[in-house]
């Protein structure tokens, strides 16, 4: 490989890569976070499915599409969440976004208490998402180092 300035210079121009060091005393506490962001992740998740549901069976406009509508969103993350991996974690974030951008007017307009439990579980499922495909990503790394 010949020498140029041009390669001088993008070596200049890069940072060096930060190290990820996982002790065991860290992978402890890494694997109690994962836990604990699964469980919120999870409750988050069915509390979600089931107030959706029970406003669909109390309301007198109950409409089965209207019900669906609202659901199919999370629906396709049960088969996901029985194996998940931090990308679907990462989806669940964006998904639940949407959520958010829906229930935020609703709750302006009106200050519903299921509205308020709707708001309170979307942040709680996608701050559980959130962390817990972080974990997640440094568990799956401390695995693999460990592996090595």
């Amino acid at each position: 490989m010949t020498h140029t300035p041009e390669h001088d210079d993008q070596q200049l121009n890069e940072k060096p890569k930060k190290v990820i060091v996982i002790t065991d005393e860290d992978a402890v506490v890494l694997k109690k976070k994962l836990r604990t962001g699964k469980a919120v992740t999870l409750f988050s998740f069915a509390g979600l499915l089931i107030i959706f549901t029970l406003l669909n069976l109390t309301s007198e406009k109950s409409n089965f599409v209207f019900w669906l509508f609202q659901m199919f969103p999370l629906l396709i993350f049960i088969p996901l969440l029985r194996k998940p991996t931090h990308r679907t974690y990462s989806w669940l974030c964006f998904v639940s976004l949407m959520y958010f951008v829906g229930i935020i007017p609703l709750l302006m307009g009106s200050w519903s208490l299921s509205y308020w439990l709707i708001t309170l579980l979307v942040c709680s499922l996608f701050i559980g998402a959130m962390m817990t495909s972080r974990w997640l990503q440094y568990w799956n790394y401390y695995l693999s180092i460990k592996q090595a």
